[in-house]
C-alpha cells in the first residue's frame, strides 16, 4: 500500500500540472516552476533571456535588486529562461514566436496565463526602460498581485531605471 502512495502522489501532481490550455507549453516544459508556484500559492513571473543581452542582464540586476526581491518574492517565483543555454527554453521561445529578449510573461498559481509582457499594439514591452513600458510592468503586476500595495509598487518602479555602463 505505501508503495501505491508513493507512487500515485506524483502521478497526481503531473496530471495537476497538465496545462488548462495544451497550447501553453512553458507550463508543459517547466512543471516544477509551476508546482512549486501551486504549493506556495505564487505566480510565475517567466523571462526569456540571452546571454549576450545587455538588457536582459539588467533585468537579472532589476529583479535580483533587494528591495525588488523582496517585494516581488512574496507573491511571485521568477523563471529565468536562457534561450542560449537552453535547448527546450529555444524551442519554447521560437513556439511563441517572440521577437527579442528579454520578453516576459507573468502566471497565476493555477498555470493560466494572467499577462504576456506586450503593448496593446503586439509588441514587446521587454525590459520596461521607457514611461509607457514602465506603466506597462508596474499595471501587470498591479493587476496579477493580490498583496503588493501602491507604495510597494512606487518601489518597484523607482528601481526600473536605466544605469549608463551596466
Amino acid at each position: 500500500m505505501v508503495k501505491i502512495i508513493k507512487w500515485l502522489i506524483p502521478a497526481l501532481l503531473v496530471l495537476m500540472l497538465q496545462p488548462a490550455h495544451p497550447q501553453d507549453k512553458i507550463v508543459e516544459e517547466y512543471p516544477e516552476v509551476f508546482l512549486r508556484a501551486f504549493r506556495q500559492q505564487k505566480g510565475v513571473i517567466v523571462v526569456f533571456c540571452h546571454a549576450n543581452c545587455g538588457w536582459c542582464r539588467l533585468f537579472d540586476k532589476y529583479h535580483a535588486c533587494p528591495d525588488v526581491k523582496e517585494i516581488l518574492d512574496r507573491e511571485y517565483l521568477i523563471s529565468r529562461i536562457d534561450i542560449s543555454e537552453s535547448e527546450s527554453g529555444k524551442k519554447l521561445f521560437e513556439y511563441y514566436e517572440l521577437p527579442g529578449v528579454p520578453a516576459w510573461m507573468i502566471y497565476n498559481s493555477n498555470r493560466e496565463l494572467i499577462f504576456d509582457g506586450k503593448y496593446p499594439n503586439g509588441s514587446l514591452v521587454g525590459y520596461p526602460i521607457e514611461p509607457v513600458g514602465m506603466e506597462i510592468y508596474l499595471d501587470a503586476i498591479r493587476m496579477t498581485s493580490s498583496t503588493i500595495n501602491e507604495d510597494q509598487l512606487r518601489v518597484l518602479g523607482e528601481k526600473l531605471v536605466y544605469i549608463e555602463g551596466q
